[in-house]
């Protein structure tokens, strides 16, 4: 069963990135593909954490491994 697989997962650690709107906040989980919305930032990271659950549930923990060679760096634009 699908759920079992989450289940029997260590508790991980994801990064979540904030962005306010406008009426609320945009909720980005960096490590997976999940994008969620909510009115105060609190809702955005009990969604995000929710949809990052569920995202597990259905792409089970093999989706994980996509990520893991992924990086992030700062660079420089010009505005010229």
């Amino acid at each position: 069963m699908v759920n079992d697989r989450v289940h029997q997962l260590p508790v991980l650690k994801f990064t979540g990135k904030y962005t306010p709107l406008a009426e609320g906040f945009l909720g980005e989980c960096l490590e997976v593909d999940v994008v969620v919305q909510g009115k105060t930032l609190e809702e955005t990271r009990n969604r995000l954490k929710e949809a990052v659950k569920f995202h597990l549930e259905v792409f089970g923990p093999e989706e994980l491994a996509r990520f893991q060679n992924v990086f992030y760096e700062t660079f420089e634009v010009s505005n010229a």
